[in-house]
């Protein structure tokens, strides 16, 4: 074969190539027309959420006034709930039988308190009772008197007993001279007849001077038991009288050594009957004291007694009525007709005209401000009305945010949500209305990153967005859904203010023919 012949041949087969992959071309991209889902895109734009609240509300008092009860009183009748009353009105009626029973039983405690104080203050009183100190002391008196005289008594006798026995020394000496002389002179006597018999002997006359010698020695013998015998009586009589100066003189002392003890024992009376008034004067005392906390104590029941009946009488003079401080509305109670009253009864009046109270989500809290306008709707009756904001709050943990956002389906309360206060127009509402709410308005700052809320997806791994990136092919270019994390810091019913790693030119996919996951491969709309 020729040359020129290979050449038209190697041409018509690469036309014949290129011809071929053109209509293989066609048909990928005809076939991906079918398959491959088309996404919305776009990038993100700059400005401010459009933000709509919308919930339920509920017509309440702009203030609650507490009526307190009185307790342990049986209720007649009282307002219903939602009542509206007048100042002077009477919401409560007390039964007055009942009332005058409660009067009767506290005059009848009145009188037993009366009685109990006044027979406290006499038992308190001193018994009336000779001190036995007194009579104690007269017996001391009479014991040191007598103690005086037995010392006087014991004084004397040792005088008179000295006395007495000088004085029986005295009559002894005297005695005994006196027989010493009887017998000096009875010797002598005998020497004379002696003296006479030797005379009478020398003359020769031996018996007249025997019988002389005889007589003297008889005279001598004689004055020798004389002066014996006179000895002998004379300390007789010597021991007799110091035997009875002796004896007077222990009993001088006996009596001085009983009237001692007896003293002692007088003393002793004395003492304990002093200590016997000083405990009985401490026991009077401690009865006193005794008997003053008492009458205290009474005192205090007693005029809270007089208090509790001046208050029952009180309530009777009112006709056991209790009447409505204020106009308003019967907002609350915890009593019912028939019940007894206690401490923690009450009844609440809603006064200071009507607002509604609307619940909001939690973190659509810090949206609503005072002075938002909100729309009301009045469900069924096609009234529309609106209202002015005038403050906002949070509930606490187990609370309710009015009636509206943080309730469940079967109206069970879930975490805590917020609240807001309307003021209305005088009239338009009556309390305890449930009304629909919205409020509409921009927020409050300018956000640089605002996609379409679509556009958010949320799954285990955290919020994130998806778009459409660009991919070089031999059959052109693909594009494929790339995931981009990101938060979300605020939305509203149609966009999202996020923040995250978004590109200006990224194209943010917010909706496909079918559903898209991230790698798929995605068409864009023209």
């Amino acid at each position: 074969m020729k040359l020129e012949d290979k050449k038209r041949m190697a041409a018509k087969a690469f036309a014949a190539f290129f011809i071929f992959m053109a209509a293989a071309g066609g048909l990928s991209r005809a076939a991906a027309a079918m398959t491959v889902p088309l996404a919305d895109t776009g990038t993100y734009q700059e400005g401010r959420l459009n933000l709509n609240l919308t919930g339920t509300a509920v017509a309440e008092a702009k203030e609650e006034t507490l009526v307190s009860l009185d307790k342990d009183q049986r209720i007649l009748s009282v307002a219903k709930t939602g009542t509206q009353v007048e100042a002077g009105e009477v919401l409560l009626q007390y039964d007055p039988q009942y009332l005058q029973k409660s009067v009767e039983e506290k005059q009848a405690e009145v009188k037993k308190l009366e009685l109990s104080l006044e027979q406290a203050r006499i038992q308190g009183e001193p018994q009336k009772r000779v001190a036995a100190s007194d009579s104690a002391a007269r017996d001391l008196d009479l014991a040191n008197q007598g103690l005086a005289q037995a010392q006087s008594n014991y004084d004397q006798a040792v005088n008179d007993s000295q006395n007495a026995q000088n004085q029986a020394q005295s009559d002894y000496d005297s005695s005994a001279a006196q027989a010493g002389q009887e017998k000096e002179n009875a010797y002598s006597q005998a020497q004379d007849l002696a003296n006479q018999a030797k005379e009478l002997e020398a003359q020769g006359e031996t018996e007249e001077a025997q019988s002389l010698y005889g007589e003297a020695e008889t005279v001598r013998q004689e004055a020798d038991q004389t002066y014996e015998e006179a000895l002998a009586q004379a300390q007789a009589e010597y021991e007799a009288a110091v035997s009875q100066a002796q004896s007077s003189l222990s009993q001088a002392e006996e009596a001085l050594e009983s009237q001692f003890q007896s003293q002692a024992q007088a003393q002793n009376s004395y003492t304990s009957a002093q200590e016997e008034d000083a405990a009985a004067a401490a026991n009077d005392q401690k009865t006193q004291e005794e008997s003053s906390y008492n009458q205290q104590s009474i005192q205090v029941d007693l005029d809270q007694a007089k208090k509790e009946l001046s208050r029952l009488e009180k309530i009777q003079q009112a006709k056991g009525q209790v009447t409505a401080p204020a106009e308003g509305v019967v907002t609350g109670m915890n009593v019912q007709t028939g019940g007894i009253t206690d401490d923690s009864s009450y009844l609440l009046l809603g006064t200071g005209g009507l607002q509604i109270k609307g619940g909001l989500e939690l973190q659509d809290l810090e949206k609503v401000e005072p002075e938002d306008t909100v729309d009301i709707s009045v469900s069924g009756q096609g009234k529309k009305l609106q209202g002015k904001v005038t403050r906002t709050g949070a509930e606490n943990a187990g609370g309710q945010a009015g009636t509206g956002g943080n309730a469940d389906a079967s109206g069970d309360s879930q975490d805590p949500g917020g609240y807001f206060y309307a003021d209305i127009q005088e009239g338009t509402l009556s309390w305890g209305t449930q009304v629909s709410y919205s409020i509409d308005k921009q927020s409050g700052s300018s956000y640089e990153m605002l996609i379409p809320l679509s556009a958010v997806r949320q799954d285990s791994g955290g919020t994130y967005c998806l778009i459409a990136e660009a991919r070089d092919t031999v059959l052109g270019t693909e594009y494929h859904a790339a995931r981009v994390n990101i938060t979300v810091e605020d939305k509203d019913s149609t966009q999202a203010a996020v923040t995250g790693n978004l590109g200006r030119d990224d194209l943010v996919i917010s909706g496909s023919t079918k559903d898209i996951e991230e790698g798929d491969k995605v068409r864009l709309k023209e």
